[in-house]
């Protein structure tokens, strides 16, 4: 009798162990399905009993698409649209002083006055000559026709009219190079002289500055130029006025590139019209360049194989296709792509690893 409930107790103890071993290996099967991590996916069974292979479960996203516009910010230093430094053309007392820092002239307006006593008598003495010439020029051309006088005389005459004449520009023009005046509409600068100073043509007077645009000129690199044309929108801000922003427009792209920083000088105009802007300031610019629009696709979705870059997208058929892409641009983890990709399509971006050209593929979710 003892043998005999032993005998069924064996029986019993292995049953048990039996069961409790398929249902471990039935829960294992399930985590590394969850998990990715089965060498195969578990096979199926069809209408006759026969298995079918199922696709190596993959997760997927579709293919959007972006622009590949940039911002590009560079610091640059504005300066008048016209400047010039005043200087007299000739040495001498300053008389008189209408030059004050921040004043506004018009093109031709006095600024300063050197004494021109001598120049003024010169004139004078020019213009009697003038009119002696001209008194004698005029009488022996009414009586060239009694024969009284030759036609040498009467060219000798006219020539000494004609240098007489001369001789007055001459007088007038070192009379009006005593005079500064204001080569256009500007504003002066702080002047470094007074009146009763003595200055040559050495001497600085005061800066003269056209502000009614500031140009800002900056470098840029020559990947960006195909991107940047005259009337290009920029943005711009000055420590001066850390609050505000002024616009501006691209006004010139130089005609050479840098050979040493492989970067070209552009031309920005801010028009002032409040006269806020001084020249010298330092100028943050941004640019907004737009450009092409490529496929965007998720970060993990790329792979590194034999020297180049692919992505796997998932046929009509649900089959895997390797296809090459080149990277254009990172953006908020996106990676804005050039290659054989629609809007719409379905790309890996878990499971990529397994997957191989025409292999089955089964799709676990989206990502």
């Amino acid at each position: 009798m003892s043998r005999s409930m032993s005998k069924w107790a064996q029986v019993l103890v292995t049953g048990i162990l039996g069961i409790a071993a398929y249902g471990v290996v039935q829960n294992l099967d399930q985590v590394q399905a969850a998990l990715g991590l089965a060498t195969e996916a578990p096979a199926a069974r069809d209408g006759g009993g026969r298995s079918a292979a199922r696709g190596i479960p993959v997760i997927v996203t579709e293919v959007a698409t972006d622009s590949d516009d940039i911002e590009v910010e560079v610091v640059g230093t504005g300066r008048a649209n016209r400047s010039v430094t005043l200087r007299s053309e000739e040495a001498g007392k300053i008389t008189r002083m209408a030059l004050a820092a921040n004043t506004r002239f018009a093109a031709g307006d006095l600024l300063v006055q050197l004494d021109t006593a001598t120049q003024d008598l010169a004139l004078q003495l020019a213009d009697a000559q003038l009119r002696e010439a001209t008194r004698i020029a005029t009488r022996i051309g009414q009586l060239q026709g009694t024969g009284a006088v030759t036609s040498a005389r009467l060219d000798e005459a006219q020539t000494q009219r004609e240098l007489a004449r001369l001789e007055v520009e001459r007088a007038r023009q070192a009379l009006n190079d005593r005079s500064v005046r204001a080569p256009f509409d500007g504003v002066a600068g702080l002047p470094s002289v007074e009146t009763g100073a003595w200055i040559d043509s050495a001497v600085e007077i005061a800066s003269f500055d056209d502000r009614s645009v500031l140009l800002v000129e900056i470098d840029l690199p020559e990947r960006l130029l195909s991107r940047v044309v005259a009337g290009t929108e920029v943005a711009a801000t000055t420590p001066a006025f850390a609050d505000r922003s002024f616009s501006g427009t691209v006004s010139a792209i130089d005609s050479r590139i840098d050979p040493q920083s492989r970067t070209a000088r552009v031309r920005i105009a801010i028009p002032n019209v409040d006269d806020l802007l001084r020249p010298g300031a330092s100028f943050t610019t941004r640019l907004y360049l737009p450009g092409a629009r490529y496929p965007a696709i998720p970060e993990l979705a790329v792979q590194f194989a034999r020297g180049g870059l692919h992505v796997w997208r998932v046929a009509a058929d649900d089959t895997a296709e390797q296809v090459p892409v080149r990277m254009i641009r990172r953006r908020d983890g996106l990676i804005l792509v050039d290659g054989d990709l629609h809007p719409g399509d379905r790309v890996v971006v878990e499971g990529g690893q397994r997957l191989a050209p025409g292999r089955a593929v089964t799709i676990a979710g989206d990502a």
